[in-house]
Formats: C-alpha cells, sequence, structure tokens
C-alpha cells in the first residue's frame, strides 16, 4: 500500500501548495496593485508639465515594509521620468485598461512588478510599482511545510496504522496457522471456534466442514480397504484350498478343478468390479471422455452377452429400448447398465426389463425385476460398497455394483432413484440423465 499511499501523499500536498501560492500571490499582488493606484491622485498638471506632488514623509510612508524594499516610476507618454526611480523598467509591453504584473530583477535583487497605465488631464501615464520577493519566499516556504508536513505526518500515520492493524488482525489467523501446521495429516479433528475471533468464524466454519469431508472420505476409504481385503481373501482362500486338495488327492478332480475355476471367476470379477469403480472415481480419474451417444445403443452393444449370461442363471431378460441420447463416456456408461442388469439377474426373480426412453429433457434408463423387492429401510444403503441387500445367491456378488453405478451416475450429473416396481413386486432402479 505505500506506493499508491505515496502517490495519493504527493498529489494533495501538491495541490495544496499550489492553491495556497496561488492565493497568495494574489493577495501580494493586490496589494503592489494599490501601491500603483495610490501614487495617482498625486501626480498633477502644473503649467502644461506631468508633476508628482508627493512629499518625502509620503514617499517614506508608500516605502515602507517590514522585509521588502519598494520601488516605483512614473512616466508620461514618450517615456520620460517624471518622478521616481529612474533605473526601473518599463513594462513588458503596454498593460491595457488593467494592471499588468510580471517578475523581474532590479539591482541584482528579485522583484514583482506591477505597470498601470492613466490620463492626467489628458496627458498619457505610465507607472510602475515593485517590491523585492522576500516575503513572497517566506510566504511559499511557509505554505510548502504547511503543505508537505499534514500530509506526511498523515501518510506515516497511516502507514503505522496498516501495519499495526493488518499484523493484528492477521495474528488470529497466524494462530490458526500454527494450529493447523502441528497437526499430523490423520488429525482431522474440528477446529476450536471459542478463541476465534468473529470475522473469522466462518472461515473456520467451513475449514471444520471440509475436515469432515475428509474423515468421512478417509473412513470410507478404509472400510472399503478393509472390505476390499476380506473379499478377496475368501476366494483366493477357497481357490487355494481346491487346487490342494486336488493335487493331494485323487477323488473327484474335474468337480475341483471346476470349484477352483468358479472361485478364480469370482476373484477376476471381483477385480474388474474394483478396476470399475476407480474408473468412475473422480479422483482417481479426472479426466473422462465426454461425447454424443445413446442409451439405447449402448444397451444393444451389451445385450448379447447379458442375455447368456441371464440364461445360465434362469432369468428371462427383455428390452423395451427407445432413443435416449446423453452427453457421456459410453464405457462408463455401459458399466452403469451391466451392473444394474447384472445386480436384477442376480438378485431378483425369474424375469428383467431393461427399457430406455426420453421423457420431456431427460433421457432415461430403467431396469425393472420381479424379485421379492427391496424395503424401503433398506434402499438408503443399497449404494454403500460392499453393501448387499439381498440373500438370493448372495456368495456371487461382491457388493460393489450399486456403488459403481452410483459413482457413474454422479459423474455424469445422472440422479438414480430405487423404488417398487409397477407391479406392486418386484424392484425398478431408473437413472434419469439431464
Amino acid at each position: 500500500m505505500f506506493l499508491p499511499l505515496l502517490v495519493v501523499g504527493a498529489t494533495a500536498a501538491t495541490g495544496a501548495y499550489l492553491f495556497m501560492e496561488r492565493r497568495l500571490t494574489a493577495a501580494y499582488d493586490l496589494n503592489l496593485g494599490d501601491i500603483a493606484r495610490t501614487l495617482v491622485p498625486y501626480i498633477r498638471v502644473r503649467d502644461g508639465k506631468l508633476t508628482l506632488e508627493l512629499n518625502q514623509v509620503a514617499d517614506q510612508v508608500l516605502r515602507a515594509d517590514s522585509m521588502d524594499l519598494i520601488y516605483y516610476v512614473i512616466r508620461d507618454g514618450q517615456g520620460t521620468v517624471i518622478a521616481g526611480d529612474s533605473h526601473l523598467d518599463a513594462p513588458p509591453r503596454v498593460p491595457g485598461n488593467g494592471l499588468l504584473f510580471w517578475n523581474d530583477r532590479f539591482d541584482g535583487r528579485p522583484i514583482r512588478a506591477v505597470a498601470l497605465d492613466t490620463a492626467i488631464g489628458g496627458q498619457p501615464v505610465s507607472i510602475v510599482a515593485a517590491e523585492t520577493t522576500y516575503k513572497r519566499q517566506h510566504a511559499s516556504e511557509d505554505a510548502m511545510l504547511s503543505a508537505i508536513a499534514p500530509t506526511l505526518l498523515l501518510s506515516v500515520a497511516v502507514i503505522v496504522a496498516v501495519v499495526v492493524g493488518v499484523r493484528r488482525g492477521l495474528g488470529p489467523l497466524e494462530l490458526l496457522r500454527e494450529e493447523l501446521q502441528a497437526r499430523s495429516h490423520v488429525d482431522l479433528r474440528p477446529v476450536e471456534e471459542g478463541h476465534i475471533v468473529e470475522e473469522l468464524r466462518p472461515l473456520v466454519r467451513e475449514l471444520n466442514l471440509m475436515l469432515a469431508r475428509l474423515e468421512g472420505a478417509q473412513s470410507t476409504q478404509a472400510r472399503f480397504i478393509a472390505n476390499a481385503a476380506h473379499q478377496l481373501r475368501t476366494p483366493i482362500a477357497a481357490l487355494v484350498t481346491q487346487l490342494d486338495l486336488t493335487r493331494r488327492e485323487g477323488g473327484d478332480r474335474e468337480a475341483r478343478i471346476a470349484q477352483a475355476r468358479e472361485g478364480a471367476a469370482r476373484l477376476a470379477r471381483l477385480a474388474q468390479q474394483v478396476l470399475s469403480l476407480a474408473a468412475a472415481d473422480p479422483v482417481s480419474n479426472p479426466v473422462a471422455r465426454s461425447e454424443p451417444c445413446d442409451l439405447g445403443d449402448i444397451v444393444k452393444e451389451r445385450a448379447d452377452a447379458w442375455v447368456r449370461s441371464a440364461s445360465g442363471r434362469g432369468v428371462d431378460l427383455e428390452f423395451d429400448l427407445a432413443p435416449a441420447p446423453v452427453e457421456g463416456d459410453a464405457v462408463l456408461l455401459g458399466e452403469l447398465a451391466a451392473n444394474l442388469v447384472d445386480n436384477a439377474t442376480r438378485y431378483g426373480a425369474g424375469y428383467v426389463l431393461v427399457g430406455t426412453r426420453r421423457e420431456g429433457n431427460r433421457s432415461v434408463l430403467e431396469v425393472v425385476d420381479d424379485g421379492p423387492g427391496i424395503p424401503a429401510e433398506k434402499r438408503a444403503h443399497l449404494f454403500e460398497r460392499f453393501h448387499r441387500a439381498g440373500e438370493r445367491r448372495s456368495a456371487e456378488g461382491s457388493g460393489l455394483g450399486l456403488a459403481i453405478v452410483s459413482e457413474i451416475a454422479q459423474r455424469h450429473g445422472a440422479a438414480v432413484a430405487v423404488d417398487e416396481a409397477p407391479s406392486g413386486r418386484g424392484t425398478r432402479v431408473r437413472v434419469s440423465f439431464a
């Protein structure tokens, strides 16, 4: 702030000085002009000649000044000196009807002069009065001091006030910084607001909300790692057990190999879903494609694989596809639809309907099954990672399918709703894209 304050102070001081100097010059010029006018009544015409009838006492009174020397000269129309200081120069130009002021030098001293033209008895007369500039210089110096000193003092006071005020104002913020700096990366406790000044409390409140969100994310991550480790450990242990039994015992090798293959397939699916979840997570994958695509076309491309998988589970899969254009990543949207269909065929009953359509200005993907349904009080937890809502064939699932659906939907600005199927039995999952 020092530079703009310096500019403002210098401008203010200069303006004040120029204003005062102009007023002082006008006042002194007024007095000097009065000296020239005072001489006019004492000029007479005697025997056709101009004379100055001013006695010595009056002349001394006219020239009296406590600091400066006063000079004057009176000339006729031909420039002949009538009275006064003959060496005083004539004006640089004709003054006209008013007074003409100018700066000059006389006897080596700077002077301020004024010229007045008039007529006495019909004869033209030129009067020049002058004075040295000592009192003007002193007045100018006083004016400069009067202009600069208050501005300088005010500037110093403002700088001191700003420095002290900023330091005092930032003191609580510095304490807050030190408190946060002293914490470890796992210490996400909220900052105590009791000792925080009123102006910083909104900032601290938002900081505490952010810390709470970070703590929630950290807890979610910890639970995810623990659940993922548990989910991975079970199929790996089963796979190792089946392979060990196949190697050590004769028995039905084909059955054990089939069980081992089933465990490996489950392990591969779990790994694929973890990768899909990472691909949908904006933190793990901040850059996602966004291009025009159609939900109906995305479903059609994957329909054959879904039908084969559903047939193996004894589920009848049906499609009702209408154009439903959206902007997004077709691969992620395909993964969203695949997880909805897989979830319905695993936990639903014998019939699943997949539909796409346009409703107003929104595109909709809908998956409906005729299974046992999901109680309303359990629907809030459906999209948590590793949460399973159903009991049927639960050993096949990993609990990540709907979590993947939620992540992909959030990334595309879509809303996911779970409710009862229109028939009154089963579940309907509806994803609506703006």
